[in-house]
């Protein structure tokens, strides 16, 4: 009876061992588990919020540029934040304004090197390539990295499947728009007026605009407008499941 026991006693006690040892595979294994679960129920947390309520994100490509801090202030004056998708050049020439971006609490992504679809699609992995050296750029920058990419003129129709599928395997999240205000070509009134016309009957809405002047001329009324029509404004968070033309998700 006393080996028996004995011998219970050291089977626990190498059990405890190595399920204990950081060292051990079987605590790696076990750790491991644990983290992704946790992950994973953290993920799901965050699209239910997001997914269960009226929501606005106003996402803004093309920066950091001279008009960064106007778009960072007005949109501290009615308490919300946005998500910038950044050009590599212009994160060099603004680096102080990719700081700001971060440090007021909005999001930043990342919008490519080039800004050209014949690089960009050169290869089936150039895409990924630029967007590695984006966020390299980013890092160096804020040290931190981003998985959100907002392809330039969108992941339709120009990136081909495996460009596409090339990004995501590198663990990118792809986010389109299912509003785009035409700012580059409108007015500061058309601007406003687009995002009222094609925000109807909308439970969420991907507000796509650019660091250009008539667009903070029109920014002020545009976040009034949503605000008013009980939209949420938030950022893009790095956890939430991606919005765009290939998932075919966007029209809520």
């Amino acid at each position: 009876m006393k080996i028996k026991k004995s011998k219970i006693l050291i089977v626990l006690s190498i059990a405890i061992i190595f399920f204990t040892n950081p060292n051990s595979s079987y605590y790696y294994a076990y750790s491991d588990n644990s983290k992704t679960t946790t992950n994973i129920q953290e993920k799901e947390s965050v699209n239910k919020s997001y997914n269960s309520r009226k929501v606005a994100y106003i996402t803004i490509d093309d920066g950091p540029s001279k008009y960064t801090e106007d778009i960072l202030r007005i949109l501290d004056k009615y308490k919300v934040r946005g998500t910038f998708f950044l050009i590599d050049r212009n994160m060099n020439i603004y680096p102080e304004k990719v700081k700001k971006i971060v440090e007021s609490g909005n999001t930043a992504g990342l919008h490519s090197v080039s800004h050209d679809i014949n690089k960009l699609y050169k290869t089936s992995i150039s895409a990924k390539e630029e967007f590695d050296l984006n966020n390299q750029t980013f890092y160096e920058i804020t040290g931190r990295y981003s998985n959100l990419v907002r392809l330039p003129y969108g992941s339709k129709p120009y990136a081909s499947k495996e460009s596409y599928n090339n990004l995501v395997s590198a663990g990118y999240k792809i986010w389109d728009w299912n509003i785009d205000t035409q700012d580059w070509k409108s007015s500061s009134s058309e601007i406003v007026e687009n995002t009222k016309i094609y925000s109807k009957n909308k439970n969420e809405i991907i507000l796509l605009i650019h660091e250009k002047k008539q667009t903070v001329e029109a920014l002020d009324s545009l976040i009034s407008y949503l605000i008013k029509e009980g939209y949420d404004i938030l950022p893009i968070n790095e956890n939430q499941d991606p919005k765009n033309f290939w998932l075919k998700n966007l029209y809520k």
